[in-house]
């Protein structure tokens, strides 16, 4: 982030970076019909990143204020 970088737009940047980085991990567990050695490590950064993109999302809620 650059020093002038809005806060709410870094995290909204960042948001979106891990959305499709889990998209893609995803998208590698459930595609082929050969079964993939590494579907498991990939289910486990996926349930990672959906925690941390709900964190995020948490805390931007929480940061926009009522």
């Amino acid at each position: 982030m650059a020093e002038h970088d809005d806060p709410a737009e870094a995290a909204l940047r960042l948001e979106a970076a891990l959305e499709r980085i889990a998209q893609h991990a995803h998208k590698s567990t459930t595609s082929g019909p050969q079964p993939n050695p590494a579907a498991a490590e990939n289910a486990r950064i996926t349930a990672r990143l959906d925690a941390l993109i709900a964190q995020l999302r948490a805390a931007l809620g929480a940061a926009a204020g009522p």
